[in-house]
């Protein structure tokens, strides 16, 4: 298990190269409540046309239908850095730490992995998306690379610091990420945050 050079020694990105020029649409008072980014399950909703554009111009979120559906990761990175307010349907605005909360609800180590989100986007400027379809946390463009306009180059499994990793599961990793052409990477998680290494697979 060789440390990813790749992965670690990109460019710091600029908040100005990941968010462009976001801006947050501030919501007061009644009358406006359709154009409240909305939590609706494991999804903030997006109404507002022009902050929709805007984020889906930086890679955030899927557009369906004039609306942006943001996952937990992005909203709690976007309500973070101030970018949107997020509302519950009754039409409270939810806090970061609430937002946090819900999402371990419903992911086991929601506030690990966004951790890993938030470094992989915001400090090295990388495109990352959900990799559940591929049997890992996330998928990530390289830097340049964006969905539409490329496949992802990595699968980025997230775990913590003190665990126990199978080898059989660490070459079904290998195996997986080869088969779909891309690199698996595994993020460990330590008190001076995430830390990354490549799984692969060595011909002798």
């Amino acid at each position: 298990m060789n440390e990813e050079d790749e992965f670690e020694k990109v460019p710091k990105a600029s908040k100005k190269e990941v968010f462009g020029d976001i801006k947050k649409v501030i919501i007061k008072g009644k009358g406006k409540e359709e154009k409240k980014p909305t939590l609706s399950g494991d999804r903030v909703i997006i109404h507002e046309e022009v902050l929709s554009s805007q984020l889906y111009n930086k890679n955030f979120g899927e557009l369906k239908k004039e609306r942006l559906y943001l996952n937990l990761y992005e909203a709690c990175l976007l309500l973070d850095e101030n970018k949107i307010q997020v509302f519950d349907k009754n039409g409270k605005e939810i806090t970061l730490k609430k937002l946090i909360k819900v999402g371990e609800k419903l992911n086991k180590n929601f506030e690990m992995k966004y951790d890993v989100f938030r470094d992989l986007r915001l400090s090295r400027g990388y495109v990352v998306k959900s990799g559940v379809k591929f049997g890992c946390d996330f998928v990530v463009y390289d830097r340049g690379k964006s969905p539409g306009g490329g496949h992802s180059k990595w699968m980025v499994h997230v775990i913590p610091e003190i665990i126990k990793i199978d080898f059989n599961e660490m070459t079904r990793a290998a195996r997986l990420a080869t088969n779909v052409k891309k690199k698996m990477i595994f993020s460990v998680v330590t008190e001076r945050g995430p830390v990354y290494y490549e799984i692969g697979r060595t011909k002798m």
